[in-house]
């Protein structure tokens, strides 16, 4: 008498020689009238066997509680270091280092009859070289008999990238603090000798004021210097910003009075320019820090008078909508070329095409945009329309401030309530 089919054979039951033996079966059968059907359902199991040799997953299967291999596609032989299902059918723990078994035995907890929480990590030397395999394990039933089946996928070039792009991120991170460490240390040290050097030059300027040759002589090397300080200053901004150092002081404020007593120091500052300022009829209040809105608007102002003909009219433009204020500044220049606009705002970023002298570093936007952004605003530049271009910054509106804190609010000059102000400086 046979034995029964699920009890534990004596030799290891390979897939060709369970398939042999189906057909066998059905060829020494009396009734021939299912063999065509057998034959069929055989060619089935056939092709997904198939399937699973090509996977590119090792599939192990092996019994509870005793973990002994029953089963293995092609790739599960490789990880089991074999090259045919004859040689299987022993305990799981054989076919593994003791380094390599004890991370795996964590992963199957065989003492309690029970796979670990999965997915775990497995390294294994095969063929003289290291690969690392994740591994992910459940438990079946089939009948009255329990299984355990590990499933391992090869991850080690996987590893190796996500390795990589850690090791390069890291690099890069620390290139970012060398650089922000630089800027800040030869900001600082560059910012005290400029400020007495800026002092000793207004004094000189001031006593040889009526000197046609020396006064104008100091007086360059002033707006050299100051030029200079300019430069520092945006270095000493970008160091803060990359170590989050901003400090902002809000205060309740009439932005329509700030962008008016701005546009006022230009048209001083810039006699043969013409300034022409639109204005809403309405005080427009917003919740910023003064001084960093100024920065953001003369900045605007100053690339408008920078990049634009010599005497080309800069128009500024003040408006209200969609519960913000926006402030739009237009020059008359040639434009930014369109495939410098994504870069407009980054650090180092420069205005007009490459090669056109113009002094700068080209921070001043991406400050500008920050400064913008921590104070609840936007900077954008708008769609090219024909020569110039307009940069619009805004800030969102709040409520009229109560009398009690009316002091601390700017108010607007009588000239500052018209509809529309288009006059240079001197009209």
């Amino acid at each position: 008498m046979s034995k029964p089919f699920d009890e534990t054979p004596e030799e290891p039951v390979t897939w060709e020689s369970l398939r042999d033996a189906i057909i066998g079966l059905g060829e020494r059968s009396i009734r021939k009238s299912y063999y065509g059907a057998l034959q069929e359902h055989l060619t089935e199991l056939a092709r997904f066997r198939t399937l699973l040799d090509e996977t590119q997953e090792a599939i192990i299967v092996t019994e509870l509680p005793t973990l002994r291999v029953l089963d293995a596609n092609r790739k599960g032989l490789w990880v089991l270091g074999v090259s045919s299902t004859a040689q299987l059918c022993r305990p799981l723990e054989s076919f593994f280092a003791a380094s390599e078994w004890r991370v795996l035995q964590a992963c199957v907890h065989p003492s309690e009859n029970a796979p670990g929480p999965g997915p775990g990590l497995l390294s294994l030397q095969r063929e003289g070289e290291e690969r690392v395999l994740e591994l992910s394990i459940r438990q079946d039933a089939f009948g009255q008999r329990q299984y355990l089946v590990i499933i391992a996928r090869d991850v080690t070039e996987r590893m190796r990238i996500e390795q990589a792009l850690r090791t390069a991120k890291e690099e890069a991170e620390a290139a970012a603090r060398a650089k922000a460490q630089f800027l800040g240390i030869a900001s600082h040290e560059l910012r005290t000798p400029l400020t007495s050097l800026l002092l000793l030059l207004q004094q000189g300027a001031r006593r040889t004021k009526q000197e046609a040759c020396g006064g104008e002589l100091l007086n360059r090397m002033l707006r050299l210097a100051r030029r200079l300080a300019v430069l520092v200053d945006d270095l000493l901004e970008v160091s803060r910003l990359e170590h989050d150092q901003i400090v902002l002081r809000p205060t309740h404020m009439d932005l329509r009075a700030l962008v008016a007593d701005v546009v006022a120091d230009f048209r001083t500052r810039e006699p043969n320019r013409h300034f022409s300022l639109r204005l809403p009829s309405e005080p427009a209040y917003v919740e910023a820090d003064t001084t960093r809105v100024v920065q953001v608007l003369s900045n605007l102002l100053e690339n408008a008078v920078k990049y634009s003909p010599e005497g080309a009219p800069v128009d500024v433009r003040f408006e209200l909508k969609d519960e913000s204020a926006r402030v739009s500044v237009s020059d008359q220049g040639p434009g930014i070329p369109e495939e410098q606009r994504s870069q407009l705002f980054t650090p180092f970023g420069r205005l007009r095409e490459a090669g056109q002298d113009s002094p700068g570093l080209g921070l001043g936007l991406y400050i500008s945009r920050q400064l913008a952004e921590l104070q609840g605003g936007q900077l954008r530049l708008e769609p090219a329309d024909g020569m110039g271009t307009t940069f619009t910054f805004s800030l969102p509106l709040v409520s009229r401030p109560d009398r009690g804190d009316a002091g601390q609010e700017l108010a607007p000059r009588p000239a500052d309530s018209e509809m529309t102000m288009s006059a240079s400086h001197g009209e």
